[in-house]
């Protein structure tokens, strides 16, 4: 490449970003996942075609002689590359964990007590498992301890444990998702919530029931669906939940009491599955939203929800040096990648989710969750007595449908 022919750096930079751009934005519209897969063939064409016309302006000599609409498209991209993409990425890299949010966290190589061969399945993508550093056998276990400013002083403590995406599916074998209940077992929460993505595969059904039994919150355990599960009979997916104990919150509401206190607890897997009705809303003292994807961030603050718990996406599942995540399922892209959110009142927890559809991770491991959640003193600071102190009170109510 010629001196004079850098230009096209950032240009070509910038094409790439708008072009992950837009295949991140149509995800998050609700569409089925058939419709997606040729939408994609058909953005990856007009990719392909443009970047085709861009090489072959750049051929034919100094930019001044392209066409208008190579020029036009060409300046946009190059602003993008030189500014939009690094700006937006050094804000995602560097962006503060909201304010009183502290963490804990363990990471374990199930390869070292079972084996790499052992988790791995026979089924479609299995191969990607094997890639060299992927990190999809490695499980972090994280607790965090997080402020709620509306949260009732009775229950400072409460605990819950957040799992996401499974994507149960044959790449993987039984007993990988075995060892991640096994360990999820292992910790004591009051109440346990699932953000959807439970299978990617009919014949993985079966493991439904048999795993989430292995669960047992002191107060209870609830689930919703996520826009895989949608192809894959959900109806039985439902019913598998409830043999396992778990209550099916698509689109309704049901409330737990504890310690002379009243939580409300709304799910939705919304633009896919049924919207959550907010006039059914039962009274409360905090309401927690399991949303299946972090997009109704903005609609759930606006809903004066407390906490929002969600997954969808994954973390990216690959995260690059110095770039972080690059797709995204989200209509708001990279924004809400992993982590903590906060606006007004409302905080979000967005998991890293366990799998995913293509089993490939890099800087982004399995996660399993545990959110212990902390009352608010007067003054601002966060109450940490008795941080280990679980709540009580009566189980879960059936919802109403």
């Amino acid at each position: 490449m010629t001196g004079d022919r850098f230009f096209l750096i950032p240009i070509a930079l910038g094409h790439l970003a708008l072009f992950v751009l837009v295949v991140n934005v149509i995800h998050g519209f609700g569409h089925p996942e058939r419709v997606m897969e040729r939408a994609k063939l058909v953005l990856v064409a007009v990719f392909i075609a443009i970047s085709g016309v861009i090489a072959w302006e750049a051929s034919q000599g100094a930019i001044e002689g392209w066409s208008w609409p190579s020029l036009v498209y060409s300046g946009v991209c190059g602003v993008t590359g030189l500014v939009v993409f690094p700006a937006m990425t050094a804000y995602l890299l560097n962006r503060p964990v909201p304010v009183g949010i502290r963490e804990q966290q363990r990471v374990i190589d199930l390869t070292e007590s079972i084996g790499a061969d052992a988790l791995t399945g026979t089924g479609k993508y299995a191969r990607l498992l094997r890639l060299p550093g992927n990190e999809s056998f490695r499980l972090r276990t994280a607790e965090w301890q997080v402020p709620l400013a509306c949260l009732p002083r009775a229950l400072d403590g409460l605990s819950i444990l957040h799992l996401s995406d499974l994507h149960l599916a044959p790449c993987f074998d039984l007993r990988y998702f075995e060892a991640v209940f096994e360990q999820a077992a292992t910790v004591p929460s009051d109440l346990v919530l699932f953000t959807g993505d439970l299978v990617d595969s009919d014949e993985a059904m079966e493991w439904v029931a048999p795993l989430f039994s292995r669960l047992k919150g002191r107060l209870g355990a609830c689930a919703i669906l996520g826009n895989h599960d949608l192809s894959h009979d959900p109806a039985r997916l439902s019913r598998l939940l409830g043999e396992a104990g778990f209550l099916d919150l698509e689109g309704r509401w049901t409330t737990v009491e504890a310690e002379g206190a009243r939580i409300a607890l709304g799910g939705t897997s919304f633009p896919w599955g049924p919207a959550l009705p907010l006039e059914e809303r039962p009274t409360a003292d905090v309401s927690i939203l399991l949303s299946h994807a972090p997009d109704l961030f903005y609609w759930a603050e606006r809903a004066r929800f407390d906490l929002m718990l969600s997954g969808h996406n994954h973390g990216g599942q690959i995260r690059l040096p110095l770039i972080g995540p690059v797709f995204m399922p989200s209509r708001y892209s990279r924004r809400f990648d992993r982590g903590f959110f906060r606006r007004g009142a409302l905080t979000l927890h967005v998991s890293q989710g366990v799998a995913g559809k293509h089993p490939v991770r890099y800087g982004c491991v399995p996660e399993i969750g545990r959110l212990v959640l902390r009352a608010v003193d007067p003054d601002g600071a966060t109450s940490l007595s008795g941080s280990r102190r679980r709540a009580s009170g009566r189980p879960l109510r059936n919802p109403r449908r």
